[in-house]
C-alpha cells in the first residue's frame, strides 16, 4: 500500500519542447501551486479493478506536496523540502521515506518545472478527448508514466508499475495557483503517533 500511495503521489512532466501547443509544458510552467480532488483506480493485467482510493491533493513549488487519501483509509503523503513522510492516521504512525533522489520517482515531474527537466515527456496519443503525454524515463517504481490533459488542464495520470498493474488517477475541481498556507505541508502529529525514521 505504501508503494501505491508513493507512486501515485509521485509524477509529472512536459512534452517535447519543440512541439507547438505543448500542453504539459504550457500548463506546468505557469504553476507555482495547485490543488485538486482525485480518484485513483488500480487495475490488474487483465484490466480488472483491484482497488479504488480518493482524496485531495495540493502542492507548492518548490518541493512541497500533500497527497491526502481519505477513502477507504486515511493516509497522508507529505513532502516538505527534502523530507517525504507517509502518515497512516488510523494506525497513528508516521514513517520517513527513503527518497534522496526524487528524479527516480513520479514526484520529480511535479516539483520541477519543464524547462529544467531532463528528457521531458512527449505527446503520445489522444483518447476520449484527453491528450496523453508519455515520459521516456523509467525507474524501479514504474514502467510507463503518462499525463493526460483536457482543455489545457491536467485531468489524469496513468502509470504501469513493476507488477504490470495500471494505476489511473483522475482529477477534478483543479485550482491553478491557489494561495496555500505553508502549514498544510508541515508534519503536525498527535503525541500518540509512532514516528519511524
Amino acid at each position: 500500500m505504501i508503494k501505491s500511495v508513493v507512486l501515485l503521489a509521485l509524477f509529472w512532466a512536459g512534452t517535447a519542447l519543440s512541439l507547438p501547443n505543448n500542453q504539459f509544458f504550457d500548463f506546468f510552467n505557469t504553476l507555482d501551486s495547485l490543488s485538486a480532488n482525485f480518484t485513483q483506480n488500480t487495475y490488474s493485467e487483465t484490466s480488472a479493478l483491484i482497488h479504488t482510493t480518493s482524496g485531495t491533493f495540493a502542492f507548492n513549488r518548490p518541493k512541497q506536496l500533500r497527497w491526502h487519501t481519505t477513502i477507504p483509509n486515511e493516509q497522508i503523503l507529505l513532502l516538505n523540502n527534502n523530507e517525504l513522510w507517509l502518515v497512516d492516521v488510523e494506525l497513528e504512525q508516521a514513517s520517513l521515506q527513503q527518497t534522496k533522489d526524487l528524479s527516480k520517482t513520479p514526484l520529480y515531474w511535479l516539483v520541477t518545472k519543464p524547462n529544467s527537466l531532463n528528457n521531458p515527456p512527449i505527446f503520445s496519443h489522444q483518447k476520449d478527448s484527453i491528450d496523453w503525454y508519455q515520459t521516456n524515463q523509467h525507474s524501479s517504481q514504474y514502467q510507463q508514466l503518462f499525463f493526460g490533459f483536457e482543455d489545457k488542464t491536467l485531468r489524469a495520470v496513468s502509470l504501469k508499475n513493476e507488477l504490470e498493474q495500471t494505476i489511473l488517477i483522475l482529477f477534478d475541481q483543479v485550482s491553478i495557483n491557489p494561495i496555500i498556507k505553508p502549514q498544510l505541508f508541515e508534519l503536525n502529529l498527535d503525541p500518540a503517533f509512532d514516528i519511524i525514521r
